[in-house]
């Protein structure tokens, strides 16, 4: 569905904006993990002097939903420090990923989220215009998963699953976690590319000239028309890297172990972490 975005004030002129994507939070203290809850530790300790909008597009969590409280039990360390953050004056920005659609009111009121669902648009300093989603919806390749994420995410679904008690729910969640792997394993390399046709379609509908998305693990970043652009963000649970808006400038950047903001080149160098686990620590 498309989203009414939550519209955020004006950023004032010294302030920055954040662009992150695909974290897959587990609930474990990974080093994306530590490096997450360092950053928005530092940018809270700094929203005083630079206010901060921080973006997420899609799949913080490698599972939401708000209908059993044991999933927001899971993330407790996380949502702390989005919730310190939010308190500090930083505004958070949540996109609905393949994994974490299910974001409602209990976000809203933890951490003051903004929701944008399906995609929003703002305007970067140098006036261009910009469409921000997940990215799952641009790999029209990936047919299989098209029609899985009607299913899933239709009002019959989510009612049986938000009647369901939570022995049940978590076994159909690790069910599903379980088919998710094993069809990416299965799947084609274009399954996971961006379909650039309709990305300018989108672009095209949205009278925008930079899209900007995550969800493929594939950082990109080329023209796709006549001045329209497309930019796939690097997947956090890879690099702790994202993009940043700030001083008229827009820029990869990469996060150190204790939340410290660097520039990064764009090829971003995947670096070794621990091997994720096969089922959330319920």
């Amino acid at each position: 569905m498309t989203a009414t975005p939550t519209p955020l004030p004006p950023l004032p002129a010294h302030g920055q904006r954040i662009f992150i994507a695909d974290l897959h939070l587990d609930g474990d203290d990974t080093p994306r993990a530590l490096a997450f809850r360092a950053m928005l530790a530092r940018l809270a300790e700094e929203a005083p002097q630079v206010p901060t909008e921080l973006y997420i597009l899609g799949d913080l969590f490698d599972f939401w939903e708000e209908y059993h409280r044991q999933v927001a039990g899971l993330y407790e360390k996380e949502l702390q420090a989005l919730e310190a953050a939010n308190r500090a004056g930083v505004s958070i920005v949540l996109l609905s990923g393949n994994r974490d659609f299910l974001y409602g009111k209990y976000v809203r009121k933890r951490f003051g989220a903004r929701l944008w669902g399906d995609g929003g648009e703002l305007t970067l300093r140098d006036a261009r215009r910009t469409w921000i989603e997940h990215g799952d919806l641009l790999c029209r390749a990936d047919t299989r998963y098209l029609r899985y994420r009607k299913i899933v995410r239709s009002w019959p679904v989510r009612v049986y699953f938000w009647l369901l008690p939570w022995s049940s729910a978590r076994g159909m969640i690790e069910r599903l976690k379980a088919r998710t792997r094993m069809d990416k394993a299965k799947k084609d390399k274009k399954n996971f590319e961006v379909d650039q046709a309709f990305a300018r379609q989108r672009l095209e509908a949205h009278d925008c000239k930079l899209l900007m998305c995550g969800h493929t693990h594939r950082p990109l970043s080329e023209d796709i028309g006549p001045g329209l652009r497309l930019l796939v963000l690097p997947a956090w649970c890879d690099v702790t890297a994202g993009y940043r808006e700030r001083s008229g400038s827009f820029i990869p950047v990469r996060f150190t172990e204790d939340g410290l903001c660097k520039p990064a080149t764009e090829t971003f160098e995947v670096r070794p972490e621990v091997a994720p686990k096969k089922g959330l620590r319920w």
